[in-house]
């Protein structure tokens, strides 16, 4: 049985192609996810979070929640030309407690969008360095 080795050679480059079309599209839909997202309502900071925190009164004690972030990146409540880390929240089932929960959530899935980009983009990146290899293989048995 003979095999055309240069008929096996445009299949392979045919598949690769086809796959790095495929990742391409992919990573297009993920950032259109996140722009949905982002598009949806507003998006917490990257490395924020919700803290409780307790502050004791006359007669008894009560609990707050605060958006904090590592960096300052919210206006300060004493000088809005200063940032801080923290946004008071006030009371679970705020409003502002319930759209910083909702941030926090568009955060999450941008955050795990992105890595899987990311992930994908390696994909793309090996599936290209592939096929110059096999091109630059398909080049040598050509010559001889």
């Amino acid at each position: 049985m003979y095999i055309n080795m240069s008929n096996k050679k445009s299949i392979n480059q045919e598949d690769i192609i086809i796959r790095a079309d495929f990742l391409a599209a992919l990573m297009s839909n993920l950032e259109r996810e996140i722009q949905q997202i982002i598009e949806s309502g507003s998006v917490a900071p990257k490395d924020s979070w919700i803290l409780r925190y307790q502050v004791k009164g006359k007669y008894d004690i009560y609990w707050y929640y605060k958006l904090q972030c590592r960096e300052a990146v919210f206006p300060s409540q004493r000088d809005s030309s200063k940032l801080s880390k923290y946004k008071h929240l006030g009371k679970p089932g705020s409003s502002a407690y319930n759209d910083a929960v909702l941030a926090l959530a568009r955060r999450a899935k941008i955050d795990a969008l992105e890595r899987m980009i990311n992930s994908v983009k390696q994909g793309w990146i090996d599936l290209h360095e592939e096929k110059e290899r096999t091109e630059n293989k398909n080049k040598k048995h050509s010559r001889k």
